[in-house]
């Protein structure tokens, strides 16, 4: 009798165990984009208009101590424990938010809530590596991003809403309620995976300590750069360099030997995922911005984003097709070429359109590709983790991190630009242009080393190059 293998993540087998996965990530995309949604109305009602960034920034300090947390834990308990662990903390932290009436308050449970996120995003690749058999993991991490089309579509209206009729307390308070679902999914199936030996050799300790002084050396970076145009150009250039040094040296005992070189195989496969987040969330922070500048409405901007989703689930699904008979490498190469080239298009479509119309339909246009060529990519990197892993844990732990260091330290160095414009009125449309050719070129860097996800296996006297893992 032939064994035909599982090829869908929707199989009988495993349909709740996908359901549960798609749920949870769907409350946590949810809240996130409401976040960015309601946060001006927030900042107005605690009186904290001035210190509006700190909502975003205090979450995704937190998120990287919950990476560092769960590249420990999650190797050495249940998986059960760890998810169950990430929901309790995400409905503590939103609970605490909601009945928040001071600026203090609110950033506890941002922090509750960021520590759970950075759990949970560890937490998913575990599960992914651990439940589903290799040839499903390509379609089951596509599932993932998956999960955020409808909260990326949906999110920004239903928030808007849900502040008009109730307030925007009711967002926070309604997500311990909406975890229900994803416990009773996920939870019975977790408890029958079994836990993994770590080959990884870093006390936890030594890591923790490690993720503190990456906080430090973040911490100077972010404010550094928001001193920009008020501090002279060479002190804010060598503060950038002093605050990059020191998350450099964090990162010795936090990624995988190589990691700052890109040397080939699993360092480069998680350098690059901080790039491609790097490049394109750099990008894209900045296109509201743009737009409500020329005089897109908050709405219409905002639409574009989420509409991006689409084409990133579109990307993610390319990816994982069993009619793409692609190697990997191929995959990145495509997905940061597409990224590159819209992000090069992206001040033509959105700055120098004729009209207020034409650039935000030709926005959403340019910003869809380079969301299709994302979509491509982050799964691509995941499953070339999976295949190469040792410690699924400990290397999802890395990924994550590497991804947010990426967003963190290529928004803070892109923002610098805009900062210092900003002290002499608003930005033009060369601040813009300026900012997204560096955020393109961190791209072509990475188009550059996308080839050393490669290995090379000696087989007697012949080199063998290995794109897939197999």
């Amino acid at each position: 009798m032939t064994v035909v293998p599982a090829v869908s993540p929707w199989t009988a087998e495993y349909r709740k165990l996908s359901l549960g996965i798609v749920a949870l990530v769907s409350v946590f995309g949810f809240e996130g984009i409401a976040v960015g949604t309601v946060m001006p109305v927030v900042a107005r009602d605690l009186n904290s208009l001035a210190h509006y960034t700190i909502g975003f920034t205090s979450f995704s300090m937190a998120s990287i101590a919950g990476m560092a947390f769960a590249g420990v834990w999650a190797d050495r308990v249940n998986l059960y424990r760890v998810a169950l662990g990430t929901m309790v903390t995400l409905a503590i932290g939103s609970i605490v938010i909601g009945f928040s009436h001071s600026l203090p308050v609110f950033v506890a449970g941002r922090v509750l809530q960021g520590f759970g996120l950075g759990i949970d995003l560890v937490t998913m690749y575990v599960i992914v590596g651990r439940a589903y058999p290799e040839s499903v993991r390509p379609k089951a991490l596509g599932m993932l991003a998956g999960a955020w089309v409808i909260p990326g579509l949906v999110g920004p209206a239903l928030a808007g809403a849900m502040v008009d009729v109730w307030s925007w307390r009711a967002i926070f308070l309604v997500i311990p309620i909406v975890l229900f679902l994803p416990l009773t999914l996920l939870l019975p199936r977790l408890r029958t995976l079994p836990t993994s030996t770590s080959s990884n050799t870093t006390p936890g300790h030594v890591k923790l300590l490690a993720v503190g002084l990456l906080i430090v050396g973040l911490s100077m970076l972010q404010l550094t750069t928001s001193r920009a145009g008020m501090w002279s150009n060479l002190f804010v250039s060598v503060g950038i360099l002093i605050s990059l040094v020191v998350v450099a040296i964090s990162t010795r005992w936090l990624m995988p030997s190589g990691y700052l070189v890109a040397k080939r195989g699993l360092p480069a496969v998680i350098a690059l995922r901080g790039l491609v987040a790097a490049s394109y969330f750099s990008t894209e922070v900045f296109i509201p911005l743009a737009l409500q500048n020329r005089g897109v409405s908050v709405s219409m901007s905002g639409l574009i984003l989420g509409s991006a989703c689409v084409m990133w689930f579109a990307g993610s699904t390319f990816q994982g097709s069993t009619r793409v008979n692609w190697s990997r490498a191929k995959f990145l190469v495509v997905g940061f070429t597409v990224l590159i080239g819209a992000t090069l298009l992206l001040p033509l479509a959105a700055l120098s359109a004729d009209s207020i119309r034409t650039a935000a339909i030709a926005t959403a246009a340019v910003w869809s590709f380079a969301a299709f060529g994302v979509g491509i990519i982050y799964p691509t990197l995941g499953v070339l983790l999976l295949e190469r892993s040792t410690s699924y844990a400990s290397d999802s732990a890395s990924l994550q991190m590497s991804d947010s260091l990426g967003v963190i330290v290529g928004t803070a160095i892109s923002g610098t630009f805009l900062t210092a414009a900003s002290m002499n009125g608003d930005p033009n449309s060369n601040v813009f242009s300026t900012i997204w050719l560096l955020t393109a070129s961190i791209g072509g860097v990475a188009l550059l080393i996308s080839r050393r996800v490669q290995t090379t296996i000696t087989k007697g006297n012949l080199k063998v190059v290995n794109v897939t893992g197999d």
